[in-house]
């Protein structure tokens, strides 16, 4: 036995429509500002998840909507650019994308009232957490069960895993690191650029740097 085991859980988000919708920048701009905490992790983390089976431009709904609804392709990109990775709190999310579109506006006042080619719904989701039967007590349990695991179980522990323990990794790392002390290990699977890879993709990345380590 190499330490604590690690315990594979998965999620699934329950989704509801606010009754609220925006326009215009503007309106976008009111909405995100009053809108639940909720809302920002469906709109950016839930939408993040679905698109990750299959890459796309835009991963965030809201710069989806920029691109498509409002032609504000510029802006889009600047919303894009933010590093998911970066962020332990939905609170300093909102208040990046705010300061973002913000900037935008002044710099382009045009762009405020422009009326989008469809409105932006705001949804909102709450994440149901449930325990799977899986349990890894080393590495070699560890592969033999990501190989097979289902891929929300892997965007709860790879991504949403730092908005709940609201520091800079993921749980795979924080077990290899403080269970089995694999800081090498660690490291390299905090570096897999969630951007560019479908969760296939990165499953199939941790495999390998999980063989290597164990065949090292």
């Amino acid at each position: 036995m190499e330490g604590n085991p690690f315990y594979f859980y998965t999620s699934s988000n329950l989704v509801e429509l606010t009754g609220e919708k925006a326009d215009t920048l503007e309106e976008l701009l009111a909405l995100l500002k009053r809108c639940s905490g909720s809302a920002i992790f469906h709109h950016v983390f839930q939408s993040f998840r679905e698109r990750h089976f299959a890459i796309e431009k835009y991963h965030s709904d809201f710069a989806q909507w920029i691109s498509t609804s409002l032609n504000e392709e510029a802006l889009a990109e600047k919303l894009e650019s933010l590093e998911i990775r970066d962020f332990i709190s939905i609170r300093s999310l909102r208040e990046l994308t705010i300061k973002i579109i913000e900037e935008y506006v002044r710099q382009y006042p045009q762009s405020k009232m422009q009326k989008g080619k469809t409105p932006f719904f705001f949804c909102q989701s709450v994440s149901v957490v449930m325990p799977t039967k899986h349990i890894a007590w080393g590495l070699e349990d560890f592969y033999q069960i990501i190989g097979k695991i289902g891929i929300r179980s892997i965007h709860y522990h790879l991504i949403e895993a730092r908005l709940r323990l609201g520091i800079h990794t993921n749980d795979f790392s924080y077990w290899f690191r403080d269970s089995l002390k694999k800081e090498k290990l660690a490291h390299r699977i905090e570096g897999i650029d969630i951007y560019l890879h479908t969760l296939e993709e990165i499953r199939k990345k941790i495999l390998h740097h999980v063989e290597e380590e164990i065949q090292s």
